[in-house]
């Protein structure tokens, strides 16, 4: 257990090493577009490729995103709770403290813990993820609700394209197959990278708030996850899967929606980066806990 939990954690932190290394030796380093590059074209291609070469069913994809919507309600619940008691801005830190990382460092645990069939149930639960940040979240911080702007987003076809060949089964193309497997391949290096960069360079303006985001978020993950485990009686990979994705660090794209619309995202930063701190410290008891409730 413990050979395999460093081996685990330790691709991560060299991986998230090169991108805080990056962020603060590197000159001139683009990592807006970097992060649009995975956002339109790296995050839906490997949400298609996945999902579409290692045979999910309708059943397995049901119950994954299943999941994730519950364990976003109980998190609200949770967090519009925590932020009354605090007398903290329900419209500056919901979005943090509801909102997973799942994708910079949820797909990559699931992946080097449970191999391709931890990321084929990480994919499952994580798309879902992706489209509430993108939608309430972004509605959330700009103060309305644009369907244009979800209409724009490629993961919302890539999703669409993914539900036709599972319930159809009709066969991929070997082109588009091999294009989307190429392209996918570099999401999760390439969110790594840029949570290192994020750690690099954003700044904690407030500690105190920081600090009540960073933990109601883990205590928050931990209750919602371990709700869901229950309620939907889950056991195995399907498990651990759920309890590595809910528990993540508060999501750096709540920060960059922030940054946009909000005048206040200083606190917000400083949220992130506590949040995947603590995260990043707790990591070996999280990944020991979920690998336990695969045996």
């Amino acid at each position: 257990m413990l050979l395999t939990t460093l081996n685990t954690i330790g691709p991560i932190c060299i991986m998230t090493l090169i991108g805080y290394v990056m962020g603060r030796r590197v000159e001139g380093l683009h990592i807006e577009t970097l992060g649009t590059i995975v956002i339109m074209v790296a995050t839906p291609a490997l949400i298609f490729s996945t999902l579409t070469s290692l045979h999910v069913t309708p059943q397995m994809l049901s119950l994954m995103a299943g999941s994730a919507v519950v364990c976003v309600c109980i998190a609200t619940v949770l967090s519009l709770g925590l932020l009354f008691l605090s007398g903290m801005s329900i419209r500056t830190f919901l979005p943090s403290l509801v909102l997973p990382n799942s994708g910079n460092m949820g797909l990559p645990l699931v992946l080097l813990a449970f191999g391709p069939s931890g990321l084929k149930l990480g994919i499952s639960y994580f798309f879902v993820i992706a489209l509430i940040q993108h939608t309430i979240g972004y509605a959330i911080a700009s103060g309305s609700f644009r369907v244009g702007f979800l209409l724009r987003q490629p993961l919302i076809y890539a999703v669409a394209a993914v539900l036709i060949v599972v319930a159809t089964g009709v066969e991929v193309p070997t082109t588009l197959a091999s294009t989307t497997e190429i392209l996918g391949g570099m999401m999760i290096p390439a969110m790594l990278i840029m949570l290192g960069n994020s750690l690099a360079t954003l700044r904690i303006a407030d500690l105190k708030p920081a600090v009540i985001t960073a933990v109601g978020r883990l205590i928050i993950g931990v209750i919602s996850a371990l709700a869901v485990i229950k309620l939907f009686d889950l056991t195995g990979e399907f498990a651990g899967t759920v309890f590595l994705m809910a528990t993540m660090p508060s999501a750096i794209v709540t920060y960059v929606y922030a940054q946009r619309f909000r005048p206040d995202a200083g606190p917000i930063a400083g949220a992130v980066v506590v949040s995947t701190l603590l995260t990043f410290a707790c990591l070996p008891v999280l990944l020991w806990f979920a690998l336990s409730l695969t045996q």
